[in-house]
């Protein structure tokens, strides 16, 4: 492999997302965090009050970190995200803070969305504008393997020694990823990784973006794909326990499963993308979504939920193109930018969607959660007809 080849520079980048991500799953993204506070005697509603301060504390920070990473030495941006994330998990262990978890939720989603936006724009200009899906869906790929891994572990953790031994487990991880992806620096091995100029300021860099019809649908678009996942990520292990009776290690075992079948389409489908491009994938995916996200709502098995799910994470590997569009539109110099403001309107969609769901599932059925997906996706795909495919 040539030594200036795309995938050997950003093969540190690559690992600091699996570590990073296994360590965020094991824990506060992944099924540990609900079933965790379920167990605290926390309320449904209040549960997705919670989730949503997590997406509050993305969607707050994420646009600024992006302008950031334009700004200043990516390498050091990551470690000091990856630290400081480091530091808040410990604290869910503590009762005494858990009038405080709204806090803690939105310190952690502030902390987490520095690494997404930085790694992205890192990517949008290391790889050649003829493999920016195959890279970016690589991008993806290696973010889902840490969410492969860590449900698997959280739960098996948790079950085994408690739920606190999961967050300790999670600080521990990412501590030591701070370590590991500092080494690479030695030799200047990640020079190239650098911004090449510093960018304008949010407001500026945000007006240029907004001017352009392709970039403002693209944004509009991770909205809807995002509520869709915020009901799976949010409420279905839930779900899974509480109408259907699942154990915590069966739940771990389904998010892992489904987790490893998005790991392998998202590469598949960012190289099928170079060929037929994006928008025509995106569209297939959404389409297929909208259906398994009603047929959601009549499974009345563990089997059934466990198909259902491993045939919605596989058609989730479209998010990774709608990235690769973006990042063939956006300038260059605005690219953590970009990246940046599409990770906010993805926290919209974490925002949007358990408020929603919560209400949804007090004040009717919980299976109807799913059905509001399905017009989540479909929405998404009557936006996805207005984009045109990009060059």
């Amino acid at each position: 492999m040539a030594g200036n080849s795309p995938l050997r520079r950003l093969a540190p980048i690559y690992l600091l997302l699996i570590l990073r991500n296994t360590a965020w799953s094991l824990s506060v993204s992944g099924p540990v965090l609900p079933l965790y506070v379920r167990s605290l005697g926390v309320e449904i509603v209040d549960w997705g009050l919670l989730a949503t301060a997590h997406a509050v504390g993305l969607i707050v920070f994420e646009g600024l970190w992006g302008t950031v990473s334009d700004r200043v030495d990516r390498r050091w941006m990551l470690v000091a995200a990856v630290l400081c994330m480091g530091l808040v998990f410990p604290l869910y262990t503590l009762h005494a803070l858990v009038p405080w978890f709204f806090a803690l939720q939105f310190a952690i989603g502030a902390f987490a969305c520095a690494v997404g936006p930085t790694t992205r724009a890192i990517v949008a200009d290391t790889a050649h504008a003829d493999s920016k899906g195959f890279y970016m869906g690589l991008w993806f790929a290696f973010f889902i393997l840490g969410s492969t891994i860590g449900p698997v572990l959280g739960t098996y953790v948790s079950e085994t020694w408690g739920y606190e031994y999961a967050f300790h487990a999670s600080s521990i991880l990412l501590l030591a990823t701070a370590v590991v992806f500092s080494l690479s620096f030695r030799n200047g091995g990640l020079d190239g990784l650098r911004p090449v100029r510093r960018g304008p300021h949010l407001r500026e860099a945000l007006g240029a973006l907004l001017a352009n019809p392709s970039v403002r649908l693209a944004f509009v678009l991770a909205v809807t794909i995002f509520m869709g996942i915020s009901a799976v990520r949010s409420f279905l292990p839930i779900y899974a326990s509480e109408r259907l009776g699942m154990s915590d290690v069966a739940i771990g075992a389904m998010v892992a499963v489904s987790s490893a079948t998005q790991l392998v389409a998202t590469p598949l489908a960012g190289r099928l993308s170079d060929r037929l491009g994006e928008r025509r994938l995106i569209a297939a995916g959404l389409a297929g979504l909208t259906v398994l996200y009603a047929v959601y709502s009549v499974v009345g098995d563990p089997m059934g939920l466990v198909a259902v799910t491993v045939g919605v994470s596989a058609l989730l590997s479209v998010c990774s193109l709608t990235l690769a569009l973006l990042s063939k539109t956006a300038p260059r110099e605005l690219s953590g930018t970009a990246m940046g403001v599409y990770g906010c309107f993805e926290d919209l969609g974490l925002i949007v969607g358990p408020v929603i769901y919560g209400y949804i599932w007090n004040a009717y059925r919980p299976p109807d959660i799913f059905l509001a997906s399905a017009i989540a996706s479909a929405i998404g795909l009557l936006f996805l007809t207005r984009i045109r495919d990009s060059a």
